[in-house]
C-alpha cells in the first residue's frame, strides 16, 4: 500500500494555501537546477513550518477560550441558583410583611370598633404625643407596603438575572461548539501538514543524495545530467520477487487503513514472510532512498530504460535496503526484503502485513533531464499498472512468469 492519490491532492491544495510561490516546473537538466529545486523544497518546507505553528497557537487560543467559556458557564450557573434562592427568600418575607400588614390593620379596625384607637390617641398627654401616635400607625403601614413593592421589585429582577444567566450560558455553549469545530478542522489540518512535511522532508534527503551521487559522478555544475550519467536499458521486465500473491491490484480502491474509495498506484504482493530478498525488476540506477516513511515504510526508486522509454520502478514497505543512491544494479541485484509487518509496525502505519508495494511509473522521478522532474504527485499522475502481472488474489511462482 502506498500514499494514495488524495493525499497527493490534499499536499497540493495546502501547499497553495500556505505557499506563497510553486516549485518550477521546468525540468532541471544540470546539477545547478537540482540545486535550485533543493531549495524551492527547503522553502516549502519552511512555509509548512510556519503554517503548523500558527495553526499550532490558534488551537491552543481555543483551547483557552473553552477553558474560560466553561468557568464563565459555571459563575452563570452559580449565580441562576443563587436567583433562586432570593427569590424564595424574597417570597418567605413577602408572605411574613403580608401577615404584619394584615395584622396590623385587623389590630386597626378592631381598635376603631371598640374605640381602642380613638382611647389610645386621646389618651396621648400632648397634641405632640397624638401626632406621634398617629403617625406611627401610618408609618407602619406605609414601611409595609415599601418592603412589599422592594421584595416583588426584588423577585422580578432575579427573575430575570435567571433569563439573562441561561442565555448567556447558551452563548457561551455555542461558542464552545464553534472553537470545537474550529480545533477540529485545525487539528485535520495539522495532519495534513504533517504528512506534507514528511513528504518534503523527504524530497529533501532524495534531492541531496542525488546531488551527491551526480557530484560524486564528477558532473559539472552546468553540464547535461542525461549525458554525464547513462542508465541501463532494458528489454524487458522481471517480477521483484521470485514468488507472490497480489492482495491489491493497481487502481482505486477501498483504503484497507482509512476504508475509504481511493487511488493505488501500484501492486501490493504478499505471499511473503518479513526478509525475504526484493529484486530490481529492471537494470538502472538507484535515484532515492526513503528510510522509515510514516507511509511506505523504507523506500527505493529506481530509474531503468524498458525499450527505450524511461521509467521509475518504486519498490515501498521493506523492511532492510541493500543499496544506495547511485548505484547501478541489475535484475540480480537484491535492493532489499519484503517488510511492512511486525518489523516495520512501529513506525510504517500504512501496512496491514507483510507484503511489497511495487510501483511503475513513466519518467524519471527524482531525475534530471526531459524525462525528469521531482513532484511525487508527478510520478503518482505517470503511474501504470505493472506489466506481466497476475490479477487480484492469483500468484506467481517465479520472476519470469508473464500474464496478459
Amino acid at each position: 500500500m502506498i500514499k494514495k492519490l488524495s493525499k497527493v491532492t490534499t499536499v497540493f491544495l495546502l501547499a497553495l494555501l500556505v505557499i506563497p510561490f510553486n516549485v518550477t516546473a521546468k525540468t532541471a537538466n544540470t546539477l545547478r537546477e537540482l540545486r535550485q529545486e533543493l531549495y524551492n523544497l527547503q522553502a516549502q518546507k519552511k512555509a509548512n513550518d510556519n503554517a503548523k505553528k500558527s495553526s499550532e497557537a490558534e488551537i491552543k487560543q481555543k483551547n483557552d477560550a473553552i477553558h474560560n467559556a466553561y468557568h464563565e458557564i459555571e459563575v452563570a450557573e452559580n449565580k441562576i441558583e443563587q436567583a433562586k434562592i432570593k427569590i424564595e427568600e424574597s417570597k418567605i418575607e413577602i408572605e411574613k410583611v403580608t401577615a404584619e400588614t394584615t395584622e396590623l390593620i385587623r389590630f386597626m379596625q378592631i381598635m376603631s370598633g371598640e374605640n381602642v384607637y380613638l382611647d389610645y390617641v386621646s389618651g396621648s398627654g400632648s397634641l405632640t404625643d397624638m401626632m406621634m401616635r398617629l403617625s406611627a400607625i401610618d408609618q407602619i403601614s406605609d414601611y409595609n407596603r415599601s418592603q412589599l413593592q422592594k421584595l416583588e421589585n426584588l423577585i422580578k429582577e432575579n427573575e430575570q438575572l435567571q433569563v439573562d444567566m441561561a442565555n448567556y450560558e447558551k452563548q457561551l455553549n455555542n461558542n464552545i461548539a464553534s472553537y470545537e469545530a474550529r480545533i477540529s478542522n485545525l487539528n485535520a489540518r495539522l495532519v495534513d501538514l504533517a504528512e506534507i512535511t514528511d513528504d518534503i522532508e523527504d524530497q529533501i534527503k532524495n534531492q541531496k543524495a542525488l546531488i551527491d551521487y551526480y557530484e560524486a559522478y564528477g558532473c559539472k555544475e552546468d553540464e547535461d545530467l542525461v549525458k554525464c550519467v547513462s542508465v541501463a536499458n532494458n528489454s524487458g521486465w522481471l517480477k521483484p520477487l521470485k514468488k507472490g500473491k497480489v492482495t491489491s491490484p493497481w487502481g482505486y480502491r477501498i483504503d484497507p487503513i482509512k476504508k475509504t474509495y481511493k487511488f493505488h498506484n501500484g501492486i501490493d504482493l504478499a505471499g511473503n514472510p518479513e526478509g525475504t530478498p526484493v529484486y530490481a525488476a529492471a537494470a538502472g540506477t538507484v535515484a532515492g532512498i526513503t528510510r522509515k516513511s510514516s507511509c511506505g515504510g523504507n523506500e527505493v526508486f529506481i530509474h531503468s530504460y524498458v525499450n527505450g522509454q524511461a521509467y521509475t520502478t518504486y519498490y515501498f514497505h521493506l523492511l532492510t535496503i541493500n543499496v544506495k543512491v547511485g548505484d547501478a544494479v541489475t535484475t540480480d541485484s537484491v535492493i532489499g526484503t519484503v517488510g511492512g509487518g511486525s518489523g516495520t509496525k512501529g513506525w510504517d502505519r500504512c501496512s496491514t502485513g507483510a507484503h511489497l508495494h511495487f510501483g511503475v511509473s513513466k519518467g524519471f522521478y527524482l531525475g534530471g533531464g526531459k524525462d525528469g522532474y521531482s513532484s511525487y504527485s508527478t510520478l503518482v499522475s505517470k503511474s501504470i499498472n505493472p506489466p506481466g502481472m497476475p490479477g487480484k488474489g492469483q500468484w506467481f511462482y517465479n520472476r519470469t512468469q508473464w500474464f496478459k
